[in-house]
């Protein structure tokens, strides 16, 4: 398979991870970060949870290998008026990454190249190491081909039915192996935000991808099948999934 341009993304990254503010806050209040800490965002993407954890730490660095992915958690972290981020364009898969990055009170990946090697994630860290990922639940590229279902080529992703048998207990079970006690939670989460209008939602969520004028009514049936008209009149966008998220102390793996 191709290798992904995750710059061409970043903008539908961004609106997601937007949607996903009150449950990502969520998953950040179980982190046990100080304003002692000091944070490093392995595959930061828009910064969904640097800049939450900052507003707890004492600094954050995000990481990412493209360019526009790291200007974007740039933004936001100054646009919430944030002064303790620090971007690090680099690559997690170069052999010298970890001298690059260097030593951290904390280390989190979240659905990103960091959780393939927990080891060299382990070596970045003093305090804990923090992973997360959808839970047994639909991940952000199956919700959005679902708001895209039969307007893109893209077919849609099949949930595996061995799926909870290879979720995050592979994750739990290789940690435990390397010699560590990892906690976990798990949290619901979801994509939500509310409108004055179901025309307002279809304006809001076109960052999902190229939506043709004789795939607008399509679009909109897809849209159509989250929204909730509330007594008070707004109407609620609501797609629900679940996130695990597990920690350790990397001085509990001896290798």
């Amino acid at each position: 398979m191709p290798e992904i341009d995750w710059n061409t993304i970043t903008e539908m990254y961004d609106g997601m991870a937007k949607l996903e503010k009150a449950f990502t806050q969520k998953q950040v209040d179980t982190m046990l970060i100080t304003k002692e800490d000091t944070v490093v965002d392995i595959g930061s993407g828009p910064g969904r949870l640097t800049v939450p954890m900052a507003k707890k730490a004492k600094s954050v660095t995000c990481v990412d290998a493209y360019d526009k992915m790291l200007e974007r958690c740039m933004f936001n972290a100054k646009n919430e008026g944030l002064e303790n981020v620090t971007p690090l364009f680099q690559s997690w898969l170069d052999e010298d990454a970890v001298e690059k990055i260097g030593k951290h009170d904390i280390a989190v990946a979240s659905r990103s190249v960091g959780m393939f090697d927990l080891i060299k994630l382990n070596q970045i860290a003093t305090k804990y190491v923090f992973v997360m990922s959808f839970a047994n639940a639909p991940s952000l590229r199956e919700i959005q081909l679902d708001f895209l279902e039969g307007i893109t080529d893209i077919p849609p992703l099949k949930p595996r039915p061995d799926a909870r048998m290879l979720d995050y207990n592979v994750t739990f079970n290789m940690i435990y192996d390397m010699g560590a006690n990892p906690s976990v939670v798990v949290l619901d989460d979801g994509f939500e935000r509310f409108y004055t209008s179901n025309e307002e939602a279809y304006e809001d969520l076109r960052f999902l991808g190229t939506i043709l004028p004789e795939h607008e009514e399509r679009y909109r049936m897809n849209v159509d099948r989250y929204l909730n008209i509330l007594d008070d009149g707004r109407v609620h966008l609501l797609r629900k999934t679940k996130t695990y998220v597990m920690w350790w102390k990397p001085c509990e793996i001896k290798l």
